[in-house]
């Protein structure tokens, strides 16, 4: 997996812990910037056409995509379930501070069983999609984690969060067998 140092919400030996109350949530640590400034900076002057997140980049090695893993294993109190969502948020502008504005899921995946957040195990894998809704045009990203069902997780932590801009892994591995060697 090729990656890119600055384009990742929770890096490689920096964990984000999990542990809390029911209900509640962990937002990753780095927010990206598609202008580069960072949160808080206004906008320098570009040159050329704007592109908005997720816009379709092709497929394959021409369309990041992101990765999230587990570090810790996670151990629950009951039924707890994780969400992972990718979020965007607008720009306020220089009345706002440059800030981000209300996020809104762009992508997530819901209902992640305890048993299925051991250590290592790749929790979340999506190609940038267009944002919805349609009209988000959002200058930031980030990922939030949401414990639900009640209770909650006692150990448990996200290894890293990275979007992977070529992927070496063979993705078809899983696919079930349909021959035989006799």
């Amino acid at each position: 997996m090729i990656t890119d140092a600055l384009v990742n919400f929770i890096p490689i030996g920096a964990p984000l812990s999990i542990v809390g109350a029911a209900g509640a949530t962990f937002a990753s640590p780095n927010i990206y910037d598609f202008l580069g400034q960072g949160v808080g900076q206004a906008p320098s002057n570009i040159i050329g056409n704007r592109t908005l997140a997720g816009t379709d980049e092709g497929v394959g090695g021409k369309r990041p995509e992101l990765n999230i893993t587990i570090g810790t294993a996670v151990t629950a109190v009951g039924a707890c379930v994780l969400k992972a969502a990718l979020q965007g948020a607008v720009d306020t502008g220089a009345a706002g501070g440059y800030l981000p504005g209300t996020w809104t899921d762009i992508d997530s995946q819901d209902n992640i069983a305890a048993a299925n957040l051991v250590a290592g195990a790749v929790i979340f894998r999506s190609p940038w999609i267009p944002q919805m809704p349609a009209n988000l045009q959002a200058r930031y990203l980030r990922l939030l984690f949401t414990l639900s069902g009640g209770t909650s997780f006692t150990a448990g932590t996200i290894g890293s969060a990275l979007v992977t801009m070529v992927r070496d892994d063979q993705a078809n591995r899983f696919a079930a067998k349909n021959f035989t060697v006799a």
